[in-house]
Order: C-alpha cells, then sequence, then structure tokens
C-alpha cells in the first residue's frame, strides 16, 4: 500500500547529550550539512543544543515549543535527537533517563502547533518505541519518528544521517529519498533506518487496546464514551441510557470507532484539511509495518 508521507518543515534543531570521549555525531551533522544549509537558505532555520542533563533536555525541548508558537508564520521544526535510547526512552550524558512518557506531552504541543508535521529524527536506537505509552485518544505526539532498526557505530549513523539530511534538504524535500540515500550508505539486510508515522501509530496502539479489552475494560470504555457525549450534549437521563445503549450495540464496529479515534490522533479534528495526508482506516492495519514498505 502507498501511503502520502506529504510534511512540512523549515528548521531543524539538533539536541546532542553524549559523554565525553564520544564522537560529537550532533555537532559534527550541524556543522557540516545543516549550518552550511541555512547560510545558503536564510529561509532555512538550523540550531545546535547541548544538554548533558535531564533538566536541560527537557527545557531545551520545551524552548523548541516556544519559539515554534511565537513563530510568525507558523515554524514546522524537525527534531534531531543524537544520544543514546532504549525502549525506556533516551539515556544522556549525565547518565539520567528521560523516560518517553515525559517528553510525549512537549511533542505532542510542538506537533500541534505545527500542524502536525514534527518529525523526530533520533540519532539513537529504539526510538519508535514512544508509540507503547501511548493511546488511542491521545494526540500523535510526532508525525513520525526516524531512527535506527539495529545497532551500529556512531560513525556509520553520522554518515547515514549526512546523507540523509543532505537529500532531505534537496529542491524535493523528498522524505523516501532520503531514507534510501542513507540506507545506501551501510550494508544491511533490511532497512537500517525507519520511519514509523503517526497512522501506523495509530494502528500500533488501536489494534492493542482492542486486543487486550477485557469485560471491565469494556465497560470502563462504555462509561467514558456516554459520559463524552452526555457532557457534550447536556443529555437528560432517559437521552443518556439511549446513547448507552446506541454505544454498546456499536462498540464493536471498528472501522467507526477507528475512524472516531483516528480524527482525534491525527488531530483532524483541529485541521481537517490535513485529511488527505492520512488515507489509512482501519482495514490497512493488518497490513501496515513500519515504513517506507519494501
Amino acid at each position: 500500500m502507498a501511503y502520502n508521507t506529504a510534511f512540512h518543515f523549515d528548521s531543524v534543531a539538533v539536541i546532542e547529550s553524549l559523554a565525553q570521549g564520544e564522537l560529537r555525531t550532533g555537532q559534527d551533522l550541524f556543522e557540516t550539512i545543516l549550518a552550511p544549509a541555512s547560510i545558503a537558505d536564510p529561509g532555512f532555520v538550523s540550531e545546535l543544543y547541548l544538554a548533558p542533563s535531564k533538566s536541560e533536555f527537557v527545557k531545551t525541548l520545551a524552548g523548541i515549543g516556544i519559539r515554534t508558537a511565537a513563530s510568525q508564520f507558523g515554524r514546522s521544526p524537525i527534531v534531531h535527537i543524537e544520544a543514546h535510547g532504549d525502549t525506556d526512552g533516551i539515556h544522556l550524558a549525565s547518565g539520567e533517563l528521560v523516560k518517553w512518557s515525559e517528553i510525549a506531552p512537549i511533542l505532542t504541543a510542538i506537533n500541534e502547533l505545527s500542524r502536525l508535521n514534527l518529525l523526530v529524527v533520533a540519532g539513537m536506537c529504539h526510538g519508535w518505541h514512544m508509540s507503547s505509552i501511548l493511546r488511542p485518544v491521545d494526540r500523535a505526539p510526532v508525525f513520525g519518528v526516524v531512527g535506527s532498526l539495529d545497532e551500529a557505530s556512531a560513525g556509520q549513523l553520522l554518515r547515514a544521517m549526512q546523507v540523509f539530511y543532505q537529500t532531505l534538504l534537496g529542491p524535493d524535500h523528498d522524505l523516501r529519498a532520503a531514507l534510501e540515500g542513507a540506507n545506501a550508505t551501510v550494508v544491511a539486510r533490511d532497512w537500517e533506518l525507519r520511519m514509523e508515522g503517526a497512522e501506523l501509530m495509530l494502528c500500533k496502539v488501536y489494534t492493542h487496546y482492542t486486543e487486550t479489552e477485557t469485560d471491565e475494560s469494556r465497560q470502563q470504555r462504555i462509561n467514558h464514551l456516554v459520559a463524552e457525549v452526555a457532557r457534550i450534549s447536556t443529555l437528560d437521563v432517559t437521552q443518556t441510557m439511549r446513547v448507552r445503549a446506541d454505544v454498546t450495540a456499536k462498540l464493536d464496529d471498528h472501522g467507526y470507532w477507528f475512524d472516531h479515534y483516528r480524527d482525534r490522533f491525527l488531530m483532524l479534528d483541529l485541521f481537517p484539511d490535513n485529511d488527505y495526508r492520512f488515507p489509512l482506516r482501519v482495514g490497512d492495519c493488518s497490513r501496515a509495518s513500519v515504513w517506507p514498505a519494501q
């Protein structure tokens, strides 16, 4: 299945948190590729932040959100993180761990400000594990996450990222071509760098949500949905009972509820003109995998 992967960006913010003695991959990427691109194109903004501790990392990320909000033209940044990561989150130079759950709200706010255009590029492993802490009723924290599929050396990742941005900052701003070019720099059986987009995050989260539902969680879900409808529509007792009957009857209509959650997760209730960017429906989820598909 072909996915529309169009997104808009006008800046790249590199956040580096690497211990002393390690290759300064973020600084190197900034100095060799991003800063020269900003000089060549004044409309493109590139920034480098060194954030060795947890407090500095969170403050830096929040600052990117503040600048995004203050941008007169609605800045759409790429946030590039150079650090070590695992399934729990990001390991910083200080040895501290920033959990995915701690930064998801900040990323979500930036993503909303940029009209669901935030791309996070993780110069580390396991970046897409962010989706494991999401629920289908949440907003998507990113348009997509690009990260390394397997373990790779710092030198390999740096070279791949240099090619990635050289291509992405080219005249076509082609994300697929950027990933293909980056992956051509290493010898691997499969894609070395992959992207998991907001659509595929929604598939993963929604599928897990429905497959792990118990009788108790099902009742809680009904109660939540009925209360939400009753509150919004100011219903009386009789009307609320009818809504409960309708919700209970529709609960197994996965297409209906997927579309219901899709509108919120992909912020289509806020930006309905974005609908063309996200064609995936519930029937596609069984065939969906980390993008780009082979």
